[in-house]
């Protein structure tokens, strides 16, 4: 549920001017989720947002500046869900919401091992140069984020 709301979290500041504690919570409510100022803390200290400067006052944002990778990996480890090889590409399941997020550490820490990948939702396809490649590329990702 955590990842579920944290994704929820990420969708919104993204789509709206979050300002408040208030407004972000009133916007979780609109989605499902009844959660407390004390959770709503927790969360955006765990995400890393930011205030942001904007017009009108500061708004809630991802920072521009990404933290180091071992800490974007570490904090994202739980959120891989399931990774399978098909043929020469690799299919990974997250939480919804997070799958943007740890394909841009994957791409990071995998240069060398995958040629790219593409993030949905909740799903990340890797493309990789052969099936051996693959499944290589899915032992490593199981390594990282399992």
């Amino acid at each position: 549920m955590k990842y579920k709301r944290q994704g929820q979290i990420i969708r919104i500041i993204r789509e709206n001017k979050i300002r408040t504690h208030e407004q972000l919570i009133e916007k979780l409510s609109e989605a499902g989720f009844k959660v407390t100022q004390a959770t709503i803390s927790r969360d955006i200290k765990e995400l890393g947002l930011v205030k942001a400067p904007d017009k009108g006052g500061a708004v809630y944002a991802q920072p521009s500046e990404p933290r180091s990778t071992s800490e974007r990996v570490s904090s994202f480890a739980d959120t891989v869900l399931n990774v399978e090889c098909a043929m020469h590409t690799v299919v990974v399941k997250t939480y919804p919401g997070m799958a943007q997020a740890v394909a841009a550490s994957m791409d990071e820490l995998m240069k060398n091992e995958i040629i790219g990948s593409v993030a949905g939702d909740d799903t990340i396809l890797v493309v990789t140069a052969d099936e051996n490649a693959a499944h290589r590329a899915a032992e490593k990702i199981c390594k990282l984020f399992k």
